[in-house]
């Protein structure tokens, strides 16, 4: 029984669609691998602050976490010093009081919990894991002032920004704009 080749109409539906299916999952993978990989990078950061904390232990650690990692791991990018100094940063900026005292802010608002201080902080990790590294690099260079950093941070997971279109809203003040014209940047880009 010969059959024919597929041709027409249904054929260029059907592989269109499948493209699309294609495409949706290697992206679906790709946010993943970074929920993941930011999800590592915090918990890291969380145990470097507090080793540096609990035990007293300075600087070095980070260098020695290093060194260790890469003879671990040498196939694995990620564990340079400059890139573990990030990783403790991401920790250290993201959950300094002032943010999380917005965010608990704004829980509040939507509940009466008590344990407003530790959802503030799994928002915010959850809110870190929804772009990518770059972006928190960029963020942590550029972005001193705490509530701008979480303005971009929210704006970036809502509306998708690339890198370099993050980079544009910084330089164009996006978020002295939104602070002036009296938008609720808690709220109108909240994720």
């Amino acid at each position: 029984m010969k059959t024919k080749p597929p041709v027409g109409p249904d054929y260029a539906a059907f592989l269109t669609e499948v493209k699309g299916r294609i495409i949706s999952a290697r992206l679906h993978a790709a946010r993943a691998v970074n929920r993941d990989l930011i999800n590592l990078y915090w918990d890291i950061g969380r145990s470097i602050v507090e080793k540096q904390e609990t035990l007293g232990w300075g600087e070095s650690v980070v260098e020695m976490l290093s060194r260790d990692l890469q003879k671990a791991f040498p196939q694995m990018r990620g564990f340079s010093v400059r890139n573990l100094w990030y990783v403790r940063r991401l920790y250290a900026e993201y959950t300094e009081p002032l943010i999380l005292q917005q965010v608990a802010a704004e829980l509040a608002r939507k509940q009466s919990d008590m344990g407003r201080k530790a959802d503030a902080l799994a928002r915010l990790q959850q809110l870190a894991a929804e772009i990518p590294w770059g972006h928190h690099m960029l963020l942590m260079d550029r972005i001193p002032d705490a509530k701008a950093r979480l303005y971009y941070l929210r704006a970036t997971a809502q509306l998708g920004w690339s890198r370099n279109v993050l980079l544009t809203q910084i330089k164009a003040g996006a978020y002295e704009r939104a602070v002036t014209e009296k938008i609720d940047v808690g709220e109108e880009v909240a994720a």
